[in-house]
């Protein structure tokens, strides 16, 4: 099994599916294929997800309608590093219990984490979102659906943190579910790192937000707003003067401030609106898409939440704000626009038309130069 993850390493492969009555699946570049001809069975399944998560009883835990979420690292003994020691290949697993024939299935989600934390020019991030991914205080939030690429940009933007010379110096305390990107083996001059898994060192991102405000940190990073608490929790600290990592999904940025505010009972969702409006310094959302020639690239929009722009949108109020950020991002101002940004690509050669006038569909954009 762990020969199986290397190979999928070798081949580029972003994730591995294991899952019961269907071969063993690779995700290259978006696209499945099969990595065994043998169809999975119940038991062969019972001893991958004992074998991948040391959980002996992980079969009954999946029985008991639990899941396991934790990242694990395999070693490579057929290759070596310049140490001469194994190379090191990290993932993300989920085991998931499901539906199978009438009875209880498994699914094991792999996804790889590189060993080294990207880079924010590896990523292609353009330079505006660097320059403004550092704030005294207030949010950076990257939105996206799931497999978007979100807590890699945010990695590469920490790394940045930790290697360059930036506003932001001290006690960096990430919290995830779980730890994906390891920053133990990056030098910084400036800044410490210290890395929590939800669940395993603390029990809810919200608490973790908490922790962090007793330990003088300089960076808070915050896995997903996934819920009130934690939404409350980190505008908290925003508030108090501390700059935010974090993620949420949205389909676009004109949609995340209305999405973290539906998290609240109705009664509390006008006040949550004007507390996320005033403690967000930048809204990023991201799409990856298929790149001409192979691979995959990541197309950006985000927007400044400057101070003009808070008022614009605190004016319009939460009903309009999806429309407001909209006109906003339209116009260009200390932002870019999903339609700016696909257009650049076509003319670069990075994506098709095909695919243009895809993710102009999602984002709500039409655009006389790809019509037909």
């Amino acid at each position: 099994m762990c020969r199986l993850l290397v190979h999928a390493v070798a081949i580029d492969a972003s994730d591995v599916i294991f899952q019961s009555g269907r071969p063993a699946l690779a995700s290259v570049h978006g696209h499945l294929c099969a990595l065994t001809r043998v169809w999975l069975q119940p038991s062969t399944l019972a001893r991958i997800a004992t074998e991948l998560t040391s959980t002996d009883s992980i079969m009954s835990k999946l029985y008991s309608g639990q899941d396991f979420d934790r990242a694990i690292t395999i070693e490579d003994r057929a290759g070596a590093g310049r140490d001469g020691e194994p190379i090191r290949h990290r993932f993300r697993i989920n085991v998931t219990a499901g539906y199978y024939e009438g009875d209880v299935g498994v699914q094991i989600v792999c996804r790889h984490i590189p060993a080294e934390p990207p880079t924010v020019a590896g990523l292609e991030i353009d330079g505006d979102v660097v320059a403004e991914s550092t704030p005294a205080q207030g949010a950076v939030i990257v939105a996206g659906e799931t497999g978007s690429g979100k807590t890699t940009t945010l990695a590469a933007l920490l790394r940045r943190i930790l290697e360059e010379e930036t506003p932001i110096h001290g006690n960096v305390l990430t919290y995830e579910a779980p730890v994906e990107f390891v920053f133990e083996n990056v030098p910084s001059a400036t800044c410490t790192v210290m890395q929590h898994e939800i669940g395993l060192h603390l029990p809810s991102f919200a608490a973790g937000v908490r922790n962090s405000l007793r330990r003088k940190p300089a960076l808070i990073m915050v896995g997903e707003l996934r819920d009130m608490d934690t939404i409350l929790a980190s505008v908290e600290a925003a508030q108090t003067g501390h700059p935010i990592y974090t993620t949420t999904h949205a389909n676009d940025v004109a949609h995340i401030l209305r999405r973290l505010t539906l998290k609240f009972p109705a009664d509390l969702q006008v006040q949550a609106f004007h507390d996320v409006l005033a403690s967000t310094h930048l809204l990023v959302s991201q799409l990856l898409v298929p790149r001409v020639g192979g691979g995959r690239v990541c197309l950006r929009e985000w927007q400044v939440l400057t101070d003009r722009v808070r008022r614009e949108v605190a004016r319009g109020g939460m009903a309009d704000a999806v429309d407001t950020l909209r006109t906003i991002i339209g116009r260009g101002e200390d932002g870019r626009s999903m339609r700016v940004t696909v257009m650049a690509a076509v003319e670069q050669g990075a994506i098709d038309v095909k695919t243009a006038r895809r993710v102009l569909d999602r984002y709500g954009y039409r655009d006389a130069r790809l019509a037909a």
